[in-house]
């Protein structure tokens, strides 16, 4: 899809994925390194003396050494970079500089905390980044210090994020002629996995703190159970979209007697959430918990997932990386690809039906490539635009919940007309999704509802009523775009597939999205993001090693696959700007989000070590880790990259062992500790939880949190756009929609009813 475009690439480490996931959307991409190569060519894990990081995300590019960069600058389309202010002026790619030369170039800049504001130039690390997210208060044991994921993940989130804007900025480019700067934050971009849990202090709401399988409120919830071989992810949450997944789940635990019929006979979507706000005691709940576990110690992984997805139960195993390898849905899928000597790696992040993705092979040899000839790139020159990049795209939504429509939301942000699809009848389960504006529950209060959806028109059609679906079809027909993220079966049973919706709008791009995809042995399980997050990997590689695994915040997929949905549908649209030609993608949020462990993968198939959680502890930096500091549940996380910041702390701590930087942290207050060690050129940064993220001025500085109105609950403070275009930035316009809110303005202004078919449309509809 993106065949025709060149991308020089001028990273390393983590941040190397940018360039590896334009190089899997058919890019030519070429990497530029030092004599000595890559840094990530020598960090662990190790595999024979080769990185398995460059190993990973180098693959599908071609290596070059060379300090030659103008040629390429004239003839590449994307620049991607990592550089610091200083190295950034040294190299003489300050972005304003670069746009002068070259004002056609779409130039991506991934830093930890962006260009702009106090902390752009703090030196900084994965973990420190992390801390500074939002997403690691969230993760880890409640008497112990904060987690982070073993596998370091923030560039990976920042380099996807990327991805999908500089290909909305070569979308404005084929009006205007110009290319861009794209200032990426990688604080900005995690803050995405605490899944709006940033937004409930900003908005009056309640804290929601760590604890390990779950979250925490007035009282914990629980999402993670031992079993005979290890541990299972089973979700038993509050609000009427759980009402019958846990109805389904007592029926269960009845049938096989580990509860009594009093537990078996309740409404616990609804007795949980009184729990949970404080109305109830919580104690049957915690007296539940313990009969769900002392069922689950009964049977394996694998005897319990089978057995759930037989019933409807939203349960899933917590697999490591040999688990993982060995789940015979991915095999089914035929995702997994092969390199050299056999070993395999992540296949295609999506299956594309006219335009299949190339998995690509061995990462190159350093300096294996000629100096590309890339002629100079002459764009026809065009009008500055006046409007968002995507004014005039028209997509028709149905996703739900948290993955779906986060990535719609970046549509609307940038100008693209969505209209969300609801039924009145099965409520949105976010909209009932803690925390909630002023910590009042309702349909329009909470807050992760109006993050995830701002933006958007809103209306209710149920699919199963006849009239609903004529209007459907309509709305296909004016629709670039359909999304939708039901179960394979959903959307076939109502006749609203792909092969369905193509006869009615040929040129159709529709992209599906659930857990496991639209095939294979699992494609009907039915779930949440945190049951992908255990199958893919992602909860035995984060926890500490002498206790059970803790898991990534929630759903953490539903924070991951939005960029890739955002990225293939951007290539897609690519792709048909160019033949006219539509087509599905079918993402699965876990094959998505696999491409996130590459790493580790890797380092199994190469050498059969697992690479299990680990804490906080890293594989190349030492010290590493977080330490207390004065104050309730107060944290710091400091990690050391060199010899010189591994001298500076000592000279402010004495001895690098944890208890003594745990000694000198406990006497300080977060900011006193974060001031002398930044001075001192230690990477460090606080835990932030949701009120310490809206107070931090780096977040204020990029305009993170923004205040939008809301048409009946007044102003809320949700989210900005996670990535700043120098010419076309986007932002939401307006907080989520009320249920239907926009009927009348699609029936009218959108499909040009008339007075008389607007009554008879909500005359039908109210008829079935």
């Amino acid at each position: 899809m993106l065949s025709a475009y060149r991308v020089l690439d001028l990273t390393d480490g983590a941040c190397g994925f940018c360039g590896y996931l334009f190089g899997q959307l058919g890019a030519e991409v070429v990497l530029v390194e030092p004599p000595g190569g890559c840094s990530a060519r020598h960090d662990a894990p190790l595999a024979d003396g080769e990185g398995l990081w460059f190993e990973a995300y180098g693959r599908g590019k071609a290596s070059v050494v060379t300090d030659d960069l103008e040629d390429l600058l004239a003839g590449a389309d994307f620049l991607i970079e990592s550089f610091s202010t200083g190295e950034s002026e040294a190299r003489d790619l300050v972005p304003e500089s670069v746009a002068a030369r070259h004002p056609h170039l779409i130039h991506i800049s991934l830093t930890p905390f962006g260009k702009t504001g106090p902390k752009a130039n703090w030196p900084a690390t994965d973990l420190t980044v992390w801390a500074a997210s939002g997403a690691h208060a969230l993760a880890g044991d409640d008497d112990r210090a904060p987690v982070r994921t073993s596998v370091p993940q923030a560039a990976l989130h920042a380099g996807a994020d990327a991805v999908g804007a500089a290909l909305i900025a070569l979308y404005e480019r084929h009006a205007s002629g110009l290319g861009q700067h794209i200032d990426v934050s990688m604080q900005q971009s995690c803050a995405q996995a605490a899944l709006s849990a940033n937004l409930a202090v900003p908005n009056n709401g309640g804290q929601i703190s760590r604890i390990a399988g779950g979250i925490a409120g007035v009282f914990p919830v629980r999402l993670t159970w031992p079993c005979r071989d290890g541990y299972i992810a089973l979700t038993l949450l509050f609000g009427p979209a759980f009402t019958e997944p846990n109805a389904r789940l007592m029926r269960w635990l009845f049938d096989e007697g580990a509860i009594g019929s009093d537990f078996a006979g309740r409404d616990w979507g609804d007795e949980l959430a009184l729990m949970f706000r404080g109305e109830k005691a919580p104690d049957d709940y915690f007296t539940l918990c313990d009969s769900i576990e002392s069922f689950t110690r009964q049977y394996t992984q694998q005897e319990l997932f089978e057995a759930g997805l037989t019933r409807g139960i939203y349960i899933a195993p917590t697999l490591d990386i040999a688990g993982l390898l060995s789940e015979p849905h991915f095999h089914a899928r035929d995702y997994w690809h092969a390199i050299e000597g056999g070993m395999r790696v992540p296949g295609p992040f999506a299956r594309f039906s006219a335009t299949p993705l190339n998995a690509r092979g061995k990462a190159p040899a350093l300096g294996s490539s000629r100096h590309p000839d890339w002629a100079p790139r002459s764009l026809p020159s065009g009008e500055p635009s006046t409007s968002r990049p995507l004014a005039g795209l028209k997509v028709l939504d149905f996703m739900w919940v948290i993955a779906g429509p986060f990535f719609t939301r970046v549509l609307t942000d940038y100008g693209a007309t969505v209209i969300k699809v609801e039924s009145s009848k099965r409520l949105e389960p976010a909209r009932g999704a803690p925390t909630f504006k002023d910590n009042e529950p309702g349909l329009d209060t909470g807050m992760p509802f109006q993050n995830f959806n701002a933006g958007k028109l809103g209306m209710t059609l149920d699919p199963n009523n006849e009239a609903a679906r004529k209007i459907i079809l309509e709305l296909v027909q004016w629709a670039d775009v359909v999304t939708e993220s039901f179960s394979p079966k959903a959307m076939k049973a109502w006749g609203l597939d792909y092969e369905s919706l193509r006869k009615v709008n040929p040129n159709l791009i529709m992209l599906s999205s659930c857990l496991m995809g639209q095939t294979g042995p699992r494609a009907q399980v039915p779930g949440y993001g945190n049951m992908a997050a255990a199958i893919a990997g992602f909860y035995d590689l984060t926890g500490w090693d002498d206790r059970s695994p803790a898991g990534p915040y929630l759903a953490y997929t539903d924070g991951v696959a939005p960029r890739f949905m955002l990225a293939g549908l951007m290539a897609a649209l690519e792709h048909r700007r160019g033949t006219g030609e539509g087509q599905h993608i079918d993402l699965s949020q876990a094959e998505a989000a696999i491409h996130f462990l590459a790493p580790a993968i890797l380092e199994y198939e190469r050498t059969g070590q697992i690479w299990h959680r680990m804490g906080n502890r890293d594989r190349n930096l030492q010290p590493h880790g977080v330490y207390p500091a004065a104050g309730d549940d107060a944290w710091i996380a400091i990690a050391c990259v060199d010899d010189a910041s591994r001298d500076a702390l000592r000279s402010i701590v004495g001895e690098l062992d944890d208890g003594a930087i745990a000694t000198w942290t406990i006497t300080h207050t977060v900011s006193e500790a974060e001031a002398i060690l930044i001075e001192a050129g230690v990477p460090a940064h606080g835990v932030q939880n949701s009120a310490e993220c809206g107070a931090d001025p780096q977040f204020a500085a990029r305009e993170h949190f923004i205040e939008v109105p809301h048409t009946s609950e007044g102003a809320m403070v949700i989210e900005n756009t996670r990535c700043k275009l120098s010419r076309t930035p986007g932002a939401p316009s307006h907080a989520g929609p009320e249920l239907g809110e926009h009927n009348v303005y699609v029936l009218q202004e959108i499909l040009g009813y008339d007075d008389e078919q607007l009554a008879n449309a909500f005359a039908s509809l109210a008829m079935e």
